[in-house]
């Protein structure tokens, strides 16, 4: 029999390490902030300085500048103009203020010079960029700002692309980006818009508002739509709640750790070590043998050696450390087996060394022999 080592980790030991790590470790995996892809969409085109007589440019730049601000650790940012054309600029990844500062540059540079409104190829890019963030990083969330006065007006040549959702959305149903359209112009524009959000609502992401703007577009963007963003975010994880986040499952779970407690309590108490050992000193030609209970000792462990430590005491054995007669499960029954030090060996006299001491089983410990019975 090969030497067993003590300081095993038990069962139950196992279980509480992991039921803490998963009490430590779930709360902040759970807590942690989402990251966001943001997508952010600026009309440039020549109405964003003339709608209704206003010019509402300088304004909406403003409140984009501190927007940017307000950008967190983490979220990547894609800048997008359009007005005849659409131009996407480079992702940029937050990570200081270096990071931000790149995107006022990109706001200062722009103009709202355009002479159409090319809606549709906006959307196409918007929900085409958007996918593509997606397929890199499913974990973050899409977070697309348009920002127009909804005045759609395709250049010559394009006049057959009046802006019509079913022909960009097919590819992209069923999305939970959020989308969000600030209405940037007038009455006759929050009708248009309002119909765009309920076409997007039902053929891309049920996560679409609309942010009316038209009063005062700088502190809007400013002050209200970094925080609809956060309401949008609190609102999809209600919508998202199912069983396994809710009280009841919680609930369940709990009941469930604690009957496993339990039952692995009830089990560890069960290991007993049991039997009768004789022993007698094999140094003597006609020596006393003496008995122990090892059953009524009610231990896991028994100790066997000299010294007040030990449940069987032999003044006289030759050993510096005691060796150990445990109690452990196989296979749903309780067995014993020897554990012992480097000092000393131990010689079965009948030639059978198994894994767990057996009926009738004898061994030698220096000058002391062992036999050991099943009571």
């Amino acid at each position: 029999m090969k030497e067993r080592k003590l300081g095993r980790i038990s069962p139950l030991g196992l279980f509480f390490a992991g039921l803490l790590s998963f009490i430590l470790v779930m709360p902040g995996v759970c807590a942690a902030r989402e990251r966001k892809d943001m997508i952010l969409v600026l009309d440039t085109s020549m109405s964003m300085i003339g709608s209704g007589g206003r010019n509402i440019m300088a304004g909406v730049k403003e409140g984009l500048d501190r927007f940017i601000d307000q950008l967190e650790e983490g979220d990547s940012f894609t800048f997008i103009t359009f007005d005849t054309e659409v131009k996407l600029y480079p992702v940029v990844y937050i990570h200081g203020k270096n990071d931000k500062d790149i995107l006022k540059k990109y706001l200062s540079m722009v103009e709202a010079r355009g002479l159409w409104t090319y809606t549709q190829e906006m959307l196409r890019n918007v929900f085409r960029k958007a996918q593509e963030l997606e397929e890199k990083d499913k974990g973050r969330q899409r977070v697309i700002v348009v920002l127009t006065d909804a005045l759609d007006d395709p250049p010559p040549g394009r006049r057959h692309e009046r802006f019509d959702i079913n022909k960009v959305a097919k590819q992209y149903n069923n999305k939970d980006w959020f989308i969000f359209l600030v209405n940037l112009g007038d009455l006759e524009t929050s009708r248009k818009i309002e119909k765009t959000k309920k076409d997007i609502k039902e053929s891309v992401s049920p996560y679409t508002k609309v942010v009316d703007a038209t009063e005062a577009p700088g502190k809007v963007i400013e002050k209200q739509l970094m925080q609809d963003v956060r309401d949008m975010s609190a609102a999809r994880r209600e919508d998202e709640k199912t069983f396994l986040s809710s009280p009841w499952f919680i609930a369940l779970i709990a009941l469930l750790a604690l009957a496993a407690i339990f039952i692995l309590v009830r089990r560890y108490r069960a290991l007993r070590v049991n039997g009768v050992l004789d022993y007698w000193n094999n140094a003597i030609l006609d020596p006393y043998i003496n008995t122990a209970n090892l059953t009524r000792q009610g231990s896991r462990k028994v100790l066997i050696g000299r010294g007040g430590g030990c449940a069987v005491n032999i003044r006289d054995i030759e050993i510096a450390e005691p060796f150990t007669i445990v109690a452990e499960r196989d296979k749903g029954v309780i067995k014993c087996a020897l554990q012992w030090g480097n000092s000393y060996t131990i010689e079965f006299q009948n030639g059978v060394r198994g894994e767990y001491l057996k009926d009738g089983d004898v061994f030698k410990v220096a000058n002391y022999t062992f036999k050991y019975s099943i009571d």
